[in-house]
């Protein structure tokens, strides 16, 4: 295992020597990536932050800067300004300081593995997309086993599972363009039909439209092989579907409700949202305040319990107000900044360059899912979306 680690950190340094604290974070990164798509990073979060606690121990803490840092830090300031001034003070201010920890533990580690070595994202993707095959099959494995429940691990439900297939059918989609070796090729198409069935039976249509986005954008932005890339896409699509068997007549129920009234919660939940915005413009009602606060703005009890506004955008203007809101949207401005301009400077690079269209592709789906979900507000969620950004804002 350390030879392994050291090989890892030596792919991106190869003149500097692995430490023992260097390998330890190389490790635990990789580990966090490798869990991300089942649901299980944030308990290598854990490892994370007790890393960073011996990085200021010992004085070794140096913040590599990100291209979002500081809109990340006004967002933060806005979470715990907006927990303080709420009426729930406590419970909000200590999910503020959580979603702190989390932001802080998903962009030091990785920019302090990563800073000044873009190249090293050869091995991320590759072990993302590993990771994504193995939350697929388990997905699989578990709808078979409690059909017709969907596609789930026992960390994520559905439409959380879906938000990291997403992810994972871009970077593969990237991949194909990179990794030219037949015995890879035929693994990354086999590998793109797991993802496809799993994302099938996780029933989650917003995921389903999201995917069609990233998997359009990693098409459009692909540098070489287009038309390969489409047909892969198209055949995994029709594999998947004919696998899935059983489930079409759900599947084409699922297709079928895809209007207003049939999705009358989610229009429900979004006016009491703005709502909620209205009433508290500045900070909001509290950041993790929504299921609490959601009751007094929705008289049918049936609709309560959803513990996000299903809208990540409207989710934070509610909780968090004008403020919050602001915050948030210059860190998404700022991320998806930071990924093009790693899309545009890889141009010419066959080692990276459909790695780095990947990654924006699965950015702009997992957002675009986001429209209609709350799946990132919880952190071991959140840490791939964050990882994303940060992927493409270290600087250097």
């Amino acid at each position: 295992m350390s030879r392994f680690l050291e090989a890892l950190h030596a792919a991106g340094t190869p003149r500097e020597p692995a430490g023992a604290l260097d390998r330890w974070y190389c490790g635990a990164v990789a580990t966090a990536i490798l869990a991300l798509p089942s649901g299980y990073s944030g308990y290598v979060m854990a490892a994370l932050l007790a890393l960073v606690v011996v990085d200021v121990a010992t004085g070794r803490f140096r913040w590599v800067p990100v291209s979002f840092g500081r809109a990340a830090a006004a967002l933060v300031a806005a979470a715990l300004a907006s927990g303080l001034a709420s009426a729930w003070r406590w419970p909000s201010t200590g999910l503020a300081v959580l979603f702190g920890l989390m932001l802080l533990v998903t962009i030091y580690p990785t920019a302090r593995v990563l800073g000044g070595r873009p190249e090293v994202v050869r091995w991320w993707t590759g072990i993302w997309v590993v990771g994504g095959a193995l939350a697929a099959g388990w997905g699989i494995a578990r709808a078979v086993l409690h059909w017709p429940n969907g596609a789930s691990t026992p960390a994520l439900g559905e439409n959380a599972l879906g938000t990291n297939l997403i992810a994972v059918i871009a970077l593969a989609l990237g991949g194909w363009t990179v990794w030219s070796a037949p015995r890879v090729r035929g693994a990354l198409a086999a590998t793109l039909i797991l993802l496809v069935i799993a994302l099938e039976l996780t029933w989650s249509r917003a995921a389903w439209g999201a995917a069609i986005i990233a998997a359009a954008v990693a098409i459009a932005l692909a540098p070489r092989q287009k038309a390969a890339l489409i047909a892969l896409s198209v055949v995994s699509v029709a594999v998947a579907t004919w696998t899935v068997g059983a489930g079409r007549q759900i599947l084409e129920y699922h297709l079928g409700t895809l209007t207003l009234e049939a999705n009358y919660d989610r229009v429900a939940i979004w006016k009491a949202a703005f709502k909620m915005w209205r009433d508290h413009p500045v900070l909001g009602t509290g950041y993790g305040s929504f299921a609490t606060v959601w009751p007094q703005y929705e008289p049918d009890p049936a609709l309560y319990g959803k513990p996000t506004a299903h809208n990540l955008v409207l989710n934070f203007a509610a909780e968090t107000g004008t403020v919050g809101l602001a915050a948030f949207l210059a860190v998404v401005g700022s991320g998806l900044s930071g990924l093009w301009s790693r899309v545009r400077s890889s141009r010419g690079d066959p080692s990276s360059d459909g790695l780095w269209t990947g990654l924006f592709a699965a950015t702009v789906g997992v957002l675009a899912q986001q429209i209609f979900d709350g799946t990132v507000m919880s952190w071991h969620v959140g840490y791939g979306l964050i990882l994303l950004f940060t992927l493409g804002g270290i600087r250097g």
